[in-house]
């Protein structure tokens, strides 16, 4: 029973059928009720079991982050904003612990992965059938003006159809409701969701792959298309280098990638927008990456506070990491990244060593690709907080106990190594993502 709330709750997280069909009923908080139930019925299983999918340091990392969100608040000057911040930030930490008192067998792992691949396919198709048909086209297409023509922006009175308007007037994007309403977050999910689908893909049956993998994958690129998110071209290119490059070879793989750029650039994959430093977003966000840096020099313990690097810039950071150590300074920047450093590091010594064959090790591989395709979006984004990121780092996490609860050896016969030490590492990433960000300002500024 516990496992099927969670999975209906992951469910109603992603679709958001109350917003879409019955809006009155959230002054109810269904979705509060469901996660209650399902929390009550997670933990009375795993007291009953005695066991939990995940190393205890994770939740110590969970509770030391809300810990410094809250102070970073009290930092800030706003000892009442602590709080709040608080339970902002609960629904990706809540989110985390209900995932990783569930899945704790490799098939619930696999349901999970599943369901979210059920659950972006039907976002999918409701956002391109808003697109095409102009139903719920007010929630679920986002419309922005191209510059081309203020008067004729201002003096529309009966907005046409987006797949119909030849105008030029405005951009068309599409997206969905909750955490997928801003059209990078959907293109982001969906780069996250793609190898989960194809980890479904099965050798000499091409009816099953047409009909399972291959047209849910063309509705999902079509949909990224749709969102025009130059972030998601950027989380594709990983999936593809990191996914292909074993079979073609870097030099190959980095030529095919090329052909790939230029037809998504032939296609208008950013709407029109450039990818060039020297093009105004994208000037805009390397100088919002500047005022991260000097955020994080002139409060390098607690940060500006969680949520108020636009009290500082007028643009947000459109960096993960960069917002991360702006708002919560280098601790909470430090915890933030040991999270993912242990969900990667423990991905990867099962991808490595789990018995070849086994679907532990092919399910590692998928997330781990999954992981690199989410975070190669968040390097353009603002995600730090988001739910979906702590659910992805939640399943890592389950992902990588099962399989070692189920091959207690490696397939050398000896016990699994203890992971590295992933303090160490996370303080060489810290470093050098800290220095890359600075290098890439350096850089775009040599060049201006």
């Amino acid at each position: 029973m516990g496992f099927f709330l969670y999975i209906l709750y992951v469910a109603m997280t992603f679709l958001r059928p109350v917003e879409m069909f019955a809006p009155d009923l959230a002054s109810l908080r269904p979705m509060l009720v469901l996660w209650f139930l399902a929390l009550g019925f997670a933990l009375f299983d795993a007291f009953r079991a005695g066991r939990v999918a995940t190393r205890p340091v994770n939740f110590v990392l969970l509770a030391g982050l809300m810990v410094v969100i809250g102070l970073s608040q009290i930092a800030a000057g706003w000892a009442g904003g602590a709080a709040l911040a608080v339970y902002h930030f609960s629904t990706a930490a809540m989110l985390f612990v209900l995932t990783v008192l569930n899945l704790t067998t490799t098939q619930r792992v696999q349901i999970a992965c599943a369901t979210l691949v059920v659950c972006m396919t039907i976002v999918c198709l409701t956002s391109i059938s808003a697109f095409h048909t102009g139903f719920m086209m007010d929630q679920l297409v986002l419309r922005q003006g191209t510059g081309n023509d203020p008067a004729d922006l201002l003096s529309v009175q009966e907005l046409p159809i987006p797949a119909e308007d030849t105008s030029g007037v405005f951009l068309w994007r599409v997206r969905h409701l909750g955490f997928l309403a801003d059209p990078n977050d959907l293109a982001q999910a969906i780069v996250m969701v793609l190898p989960m689908l194809w980890g479904a893909y099965r050798k000499r049956s091409f009816m099953r792959n047409l009909v399972v993998v291959l047209a849910p994958t063309a509705v999902m690129l079509y949909t990224i298309l749709l969102t025009h998110s130059r972030g998601a071209l950027v989380g594709i290119a990983a999936l593809f280098f990191f996914g292909v490059r074993r079979m073609l070879g870097t030099f190959r793989t980095v030529m095919l990638l090329g052909v790939i750029g230029i037809g998504a650039t032939a296609l208008s994959f950013g709407g029109d927008r450039g990818f060039s430093t020297q093009e105004q977003s994208a000037n805009e966000r390397v100088e919002a990456w500047y005022e991260a840096l000097q955020m994080m020099r002139s409060n390098p313990v607690f940060g500006v506070g969680y949520g108020n690097f636009t009290n500082h810039h007028h643009l947000t950071a459109h960096n993960s990491f960069a917002l991360c150590f702006a708002e919560l300074g280098l601790p909470g920047y430090f915890l933030w990244l040991a999270m993912l450093v242990l969900a990667y590091e423990g991905l990867r010594q099962v991808a490595n060593l789990a018995p070849a064959g086994s679907r532990d090790r092919k399910l590692a591989a998928i997330l781990l690709s999954s992981f690199i395709g989410f975070l190669a979006c968040a390097w353009f984004l603002s995600r730090t907080y988001t739910p979906n990121l702590f659910l992805l780092l939640a399943i890592c996490a389950s992902a990588a106990y099962c399989a070692r609860k189920a091959h207690p050896l490696t397939e050398a016969g000896t016990p699994w190594p203890p992971l590295p030490s992933w303090v160490m590492r996370t303080t060489i990433l810290l470093f050098a993502s800290v220095t890359a960000i600075y290098g890439i300002i350096v850089l775009e500024r040599m060049v201006q």
